[in-house]
This record gives C-alpha cells, sequence and structure tokens, in this order.
C-alpha cells in the first residue's frame, strides 16, 4: 500500500512540474494571442485581412507568427506577450526584464524575434516586389511597460487597432493583390502537428544554447567576447565588437 501511494505522489508531482514549466506558459500565450485576435476580428474585413496563429518555413528552420493583417499599406506583423508585472527593454538588447516586486526574470526580446517574422515574409512574398512591412509587438494581460526604448511601436492591446488604422494612410497595395497575399500565406501555412511539437523543441534548443553562450561570456550573436559597460541605466555586458555587433544583456 505505502508503495502504491509513493508511486501516486511521484506521478502527481511529475505531472505537476510538467504543467507548471510546459503546459502553464503556453496557456497564458494563448491567452493573449486570442485577446489580440478578437481586437482585430473588428476591423473592416474589406479591408483588413487578417491572419492568425501562422506557422512558416525559414530556411531550415520554421518561425511561427501570432497575427498578420495584410491592408492597401502593407503588411502588419504582430507579436504577442502576456506578462504581468513591469516589463523592461531596449530594441537592440538580447533580453528584456519583467518584474514583479522583488522577482524578476528574463524574456526574450520580442522585437528581434518579429523581425525573425518579417524576414521569412519577405521571403516568400519576394515574387510580389516591394511591399511595406510593419512589425508591432503587443503585450496582452496586466503587464506594464516601464522603460521599453523602442523605434518601433511596443503596445498595449487596446491601443492596436487605433496604431493600425493611423498607419494605413497610403493607398498600396489593391485589393486583388491583397487576396493574392493571402492565399499564398494560407498556402504556405504549415498545420501538420508534428511540425509544430518540432518548432517548438527547436526554439526551447535556441534559447538554451544562447543562455549557455551568455554563461559562458560569448556573444551569441557573433561570438565575439563579452565585456562588462557601464550605461545610463548600470552596468551591462556588451560585445568587444561594437559597433558592428550591438549585442548587450544586463548583468
Amino acid at each position: 500500500m505505502a508503495i502504491v501511494i509513493l508511486l501516486f505522489v511521484l506521478i502527481f508531482y511529475g505531472f505537476s512540474y510538467h504543467y507548471k514549466s510546459n503546459i502553464r506558459p503556453r496557456i497564458i500565450g494563448a491567452r493573449g494571442e486570442h485577446e489580440v485576435a478578437k481586437k482585430l476580428s473588428r476591423l473592416n474585413k474589406r479591408k483588413y485581412l487578417v491572419l492568425n496563429d501562422v506557422l512558416l518555413k525559414f530556411g531550415d528552420s520554421t518561425t511561427q507568427i501570432d497575427h498578420i493583417v495584410v491592408c492597401k499599406a502593407g503588411i502588419f506583423v504582430i507579436e504577442t506577450k502576456n506578462y504581468k508585472g513591469w516589463i523592461y527593454g531596449h530594441e537592440h538588447a538580447e533580453y528584456w526584464t519583467q518584474s514583479i516586486y522583488k522577482f524578476k526574470k528574463k524574456l526574450r526580446n520580442p522585437i528581434k524575434q518579429n523581425w525573425v517574422h518579417v524576414f521569412a515574409l519577405k521571403e516568400i512574398l519576394a515574387p510580389f516586389g516591394f511591399i511595406e512591412y510593419f512589425p508591432v509587438v503587443v503585450f496582452a494581460g496586466s503587464g506594464k511597460l516601464k522603460h521599453v526604448t523602442s523605434s518601433l511601436p511596443v503596445i498595449k492591446t487596446k491601443k492596436l487597432r487605433r496604431a493600425i488604422k493611423k498607419s494605413t494612410q497610403t493607398d498600396y497595395l489593391p485589393p486583388d493583390i491583397m487576396k493574392q497575399i493571402t492565399d499564398t500565406l494560407l498556402e504556405s501555412n504549415i498545420t501538420d502537428r508534428k511540425e509544430n511539437r518540432r518548432h517548438i523543441k527547436r526554439v526551447k534548443k535556441q534559447v538554451k544554447e544562447k543562455k549557455n553562450q551568455i554563461g559562458g561570456r560569448s556573444c551569441p550573436n557573433c561570438g565575439g567576447k563579452l565585456v562588462i559597460k557601464g550605461g545610463k541605466y548600470g552596468r551591462f555586458y556588451g560585445c568587444l565588437s561594437f559597433p558592428k555587433c550591438r549585442y548587450t544583456i544586463k548583468c
């Protein structure tokens, strides 16, 4: 009987750890994406063509794009995050910081993540010629943006539709080309569940590798040496190859 109880406890705590470390973050992320998708669904469907949760082949890997909005001015590429607390970050830093009282956690720079999405779209949509791209990072949930410095929009969900409409004053893409673009993206979208799981594993592996490189004090972008520097917001690690490489991370 004691062995049965022990096995039950081990299984329960094993599932609890797996849930907290793997399933729960994905559920929270999905909530944020749902919130943004709901906001985008209120756009005029004749003027704005919206695609959600698109997985595309990019080189030898894949990249997952939370939301794409095709309109007459070009393509909005939207990366969604869902965090509590205060968010700090700079557009050139490798990691940003989430702060909840004394608790601090690093998160990947969403702007850099989103540029990968833009590059993937440019590759797939190259036959269409020049297209204007508008990368946007949206924070859903209760998190507050504190000291986020970026030349690109990093906004809360409530400001998203206004930001899109404000940037669509130019009339560049006719309706038929907009439809062709969305059809091309839908055809390129990977819906195979096994490929989705492989994509998640690749992302986790890349994050782990970058953390290991930082632990060894080498730049994850160019392989150069990281040195301690001082700036307006305190000490940080910067690449010795600056200004050729602008990688930075907080000490």
